[in-house]
């Protein structure tokens, strides 16, 4: 495990991601690498390790893996992973579970499978509107005027999950 990142490669998180949905489209393994990034930011990402809490002793990194999401019309798009996807980069005979090393990893991948197991039940287009819901895509989709992509501030998405959660 990175110090900054529990997937310092993001291409294990989307076999994984790949590997556990049931019609990984896209769109949903878009979604589901944001909803993913934003719920642990605002969990895990963001422990106190100064209080003394259940949490404190724990060692999980600040982030899931390097955020770079851009706004698009249909939501938050990571534009490299979009690229290997259009090109064909994960192939389903790549795609394979992520296998934890350490208690914090098992931790988190338990928080992962139950994730994708709720967006699991979700349409791509039902994911799209809740991805629309979010502050953090919708400031800079709007601030672009009519731009197609739209950089995403993980500090943000960081803050409004942290009170999503709060």
């Amino acid at each position: 495990m990175a110090e900054d990142f529990m997937f310092s490669d993001k291409d294990e998180l989307v076999f994984h991601i790949y590997k556990r949905l049931n019609n990984p489209t896209l769109s949903k393994v878009q979604k589901s690498l944001y909803f993913l990034w934003a719920y642990y930011s605002g969990t895990y990402g963001n422990v106190d390790k100064s209080e003394e809490t259940d949490f404190g002793q724990t060692n999980y990194p600040a982030n899931l893996f390097k955020p770079e999401f851009e706004a698009w019309k249909y939501g938050p798009v990571d534009d490299k992973v979009y690229a290997k996807q259009k090109n064909g980069f994960y192939l389903k005979d790549k795609w394979k579970e992520y296998q934890p090393k350490n208690s914090e990893e098992v931790e988190v991948v338990s928080f992962i499978n139950d994730l994708l197991s709720q967006i699991n039940k979700v349409n791509d287009f039902g994911l799209v509107n809740r991805s629309h819901e979010d502050e953090s895509w919708s400031k800079p989709f709007k601030r672009a005027h009519g731009e197609p992509h739209a950089h995403m501030d993980p500090d943000e998405i960081r803050k409004e999950y942290a009170k999503v959660v709060d």
